[in-house]
């Protein structure tokens, strides 16, 4: 055998029987000599067809193939199955089925005035001769009888008679074999269109099984083109399912690096899934990442790839949200804390190889805290994304926006540098975050302060530069906030400091180096002193006089509050039990807990103690937190107040509306005033929203059955707003400044009438 030579269609043989004749396997009919015009006739006629005679591969007999083309019905051929008859062994076989051998017997094949000879040779026809002639599939035969010498000798008279009965009874027999070899086929058909149905069916299922996976798979030949696809690879690449047969593989996934479609698949079946992943390209010429896997199988001498893709788009996009959300600030949309100390190592490293500056911004914005408690979260949420979206518009692409938290931003930049660009920046970022929001209805004034810290001079590392750049932060709102201020080594010296002012502390707490200063609380209707809160104030004899506002954070830090908090305590009890042995007993003086010290587990059994030791009426001492103290912790803040409450003292919640609660909270605690900060008060005779705030506060504080301490009061239009709006008592400049004990005992025995013209 010979291979076949390129033509439009093959009809080979891809089984046979029995396995002696598998040799025949792989012999393409419409090629064969003497068959390929029957192949053809049978595939185009549907008829079984018969071939010329022809001499048989394992013997020498002579053979004659019968053909019939298999298919459903009205539709094109599938296939065709093929019969080999010997000849010689049916003509022997029909004679010795007739019981008769008296004769000799000649098959010759006649289609179309031919003469092939299939079985015998008579030589020249004799006068005894009888001539019958037969069609089989398509074909002529003519059988020719001839008595033998010897039976002619022994027969006289009937004998042409009796020759002529055997040859029709031969006829009969060769006839009937040949419709039994008919029927044969027939029956062979019959299963071989059983198994073709079972085929299908097999066919049908699989196609089912494929066009309802969720992931595409295509099978491609060795050329790189498309044998076959699921309904899923059209709806994943866009395409008719018709059209992706034929379709070249690089059309939907473009080869890239390899020379073509079957290279890049014979890598792909071997190589690691991270290599795996490619661009894909739908009908619309649109990119889309999927990924890959490719199995080589060995169909016969053709090789052919299966491959699954399976569409990353969506996977990506979730893993984009994951990073996003571990690196960047969900409010804002800006890098978090984590994403800038890695972008800020990055931008060193390139200044460091280009010999470039660098620069960080430490913005923080002024008064936020108390327009996120007064305005609420939401208006605090609008205002942080406000700010960030005024900043961006500032900078550059190469530059780096930040949130760190709460209300505190960075800005890295970066590129060529000057002192001057970078002051130049600072002042735009200032004057941006002055100017008002409108959040909600409200219009609201924040502001920031700005610390700046320069590469390399500063710092060079992140974590130095932006602590330096909060250091100047601070050194700005110092300098009264809405300002910015260069990172300078002074700064430093604020470490030193608060180490000094620590030992230094308690030194004075040893040495009774504190003193208590007294300032008058009055009641609005009247103007008459009822109270006083409890100020702690501190001349060292080498600092001078350190404002609390500089010495109480460094003890708030250090821990040293609790301490300092209970010398407190402990002064104003002596200062009570002095004042009732003095007829002074109707004056109620009021002492600021730090946070630590109302938390702390010691607080109630040390009052106890002062209170006995000192034998005053709990009553004349109200007990203030501030709302941020008291919100730290609800349920333990509502039983330490229950607690308080039990013994007698009076308590307060000070500073109010500068935390974060809301005076829904007020209802589940045992408190008796509010004390609202002086930020809000400063401001009422020309902030129309601080106006209502006070005045919606005094309201629902007397709703709840609560009393008003307004503080920082300092002019008649604030004295004459808080008392029109029914506040109960206040304190500030106006009525009396901070005073020592001694001062304040006499101020109030000659008191009344502490305001001119009241």
């Amino acid at each position: 055998m010979t291979p076949a030579g390129q033509r439009e269609r093959y009809l080979p043989m891809v089984y046979a029987w029995p396995r002696s004749s598998s040799v025949m396997r792989g012999v393409d009919f419409l090629t064969a000599p003497g068959r390929a015009a029957a192949a053809a006739q049978a595939l185009a006629s549907r008829r079984p067809v018969a071939t010329e005679p022809f001499q048989l591969m394992m013997t020498d007999d002579t053979g004659i193939s019968l053909f019939r083309a298999v298919g459903p019905d009205g539709a094109a051929a599938v296939g065709m199955v093929g019969f080999v008859l010997n000849a010689d062994r049916l003509v022997e076989g029909a004679i010795a089925r007739s019981g008769f051998d008296g004769f000799s017997a000649a098959l010759v094949d006649v289609t179309d005035g031919s003469a092939l000879p299939v079985v015998g040779a008579l030589g020249r026809p004799e006068r005894d001769d009888y001539r019958i002639g037969l069609a089989f599939a398509g074909r002529a035969y003519q059988l020719t009888f001839r008595p033998t010498p010897a039976y002619m000798k022994t027969e006289t008279g009937a004998a042409s008679w009796s020759v002529l009965s055997a040859g029709l009874l031969l006829t009969g027999l060769l006839g009937a074999l040949m419709l039994l070899i008919s029927g044969e086929r027939a029956v062979i058909e019959e299963q071989v269109a059983d198994r073709t149905a079972r085929l299908r069916d097999r066919e049908a299922r699989l196609e089912a099984i494929l066009d309802n996976a969720a992931d595409a798979i295509v099978t491609v030949d060795a050329s790189g083109v498309v044998v076959s696809a699921n309904a899923a690879t059209a709806r994943l690449f866009g395409y008719p399912p018709a059209h992706l047969s034929g379709l070249a593989f690089a059309t939907l996934v473009p080869a890239g690096a390899d020379s073509d479609a079957a290279a890049q698949l014979a890598r792909l079946s071997t190589a690691p899934p991270e290599e795996c992943v490619l661009e894909g390209r739908n009908a619309r010429a649109e990119p889309f990442p999927l990924s890959i896997s490719v199995a080589p199988v060995q169909l016969g001498r053709e090789e052919i790839f299966v491959c699954i893709l399976r569409d990353l788009t969506e996977q990506q996009r979730a893993q984009e949200r994951i990073y996003r959300l571990a690196h960047h600030d969900v409010l804002t949309g800006l890098e978090n804390r984590f994403a800038l100390n890695v972008r800020l190592e990055q931008q060193l490293a390139m200044a460091r190889r280009q010999n470039q500056p660098a620069a960080v911004l430490f913005i923080d914005l002024d008064h936020f805290k108390k327009i996120n408690d007064s305005l609420g979260h939401a208006a605090g949420d609008r205002l942080l994304v406000g700010a960030a979206e005024r900043m961006k518009d500032l900078l550059r692409d190469v530059d780096t926006l930040a949130r760190l938290g709460g209300d505190e931003f960075i800005i890295v930049l970066a590129g060529p540098l000057t002192p001057d660009s970078v002051t130049g920046v600072a002042v735009r970022v200032v004057e941006a975050l002055s100017q008002p929001y409108q959040l909600g209805g409200a219009t609201a004034h924040s502001g920031c302060s700005v610390g700046v810290a320069l590469f390399p001079d500063d710092g060079e590392d992140a974590s130095t530069l932006i602590r330096h750049a909060d250091m100047a932060m601070y050194a700005a709102k110092r300098e009264g906030r809405g300002n910015f201020q260069f990172f300078s080594p002074a700064m430093n010296a604020a470490t030193h400091e608060h180490l000094l002012l620590e030992n230094r502390m308690w030194g004075a707490l040893n040495t009774n180096g504190f003193k208590l200063h007294l300032q008058a609380q009055v009641s609005l209707e009247t103007g008459r002193v009822i109270g006083a809160e409890v100020l702690l104030r501190w001349h060292d004899q080498e600092l001078g006089t350190v404002e609390p506002s500089r010495f109480i954070p460094v003890a708030e830090e250090s821990g040293m509050i609790v301490p300092l908090g209970d010398w407190v305590l402990g002064q104003a009890m002596a200062l009570l039990a002095e004042w009732r042995r003095e007829g002074l007993d109707d004056i109620r003086l009021a002492v600021n807990l730090s946070a630590r010290q109302f938390s702390g587990a010691s607080l109630l059994s040390r009052l106890d103690e002062l209170v006995a030791y000192h034998g005053i009426d709990p009553a004349m001492m109200e007990l203030e937190i501030t709302e941020t103290a008291a919100m730290r912790d609800p349920e333990s803040t509502r039983e330490q107040l229950r607690q308080l409450r039990a013994r007698g003292f009076k308590l307060a919640i000070d500073d109010f509306g500068t935390g974060y609660s809301s005076l829904a909270y007020l209802k589940l605690f045992a408190i008796d005033r509010i004390k609202i900060d002086r930020g809000f008060v400063k401001d009422i005779e020309h902030n129309p929203n601080d106006a209502v705030i006070v005045a919606a506060t005094i309201g629902l504080a007397h709703s709840l059955g609560l009393a008003v301490v307004a503080e920082g009061v300092e002019t008649h239009a604030q004295w004459g707003f808080l008392r029109d709006k029914h506040g109960d008592e206040a304190q500030g400049y106006l009525f009396a400044r901070p005073m020592p004990v001694a001062d304040f005992r006499e101020f109030i025995r000659h008191q009344e009438q502490p305001v001119p013209g009241a």
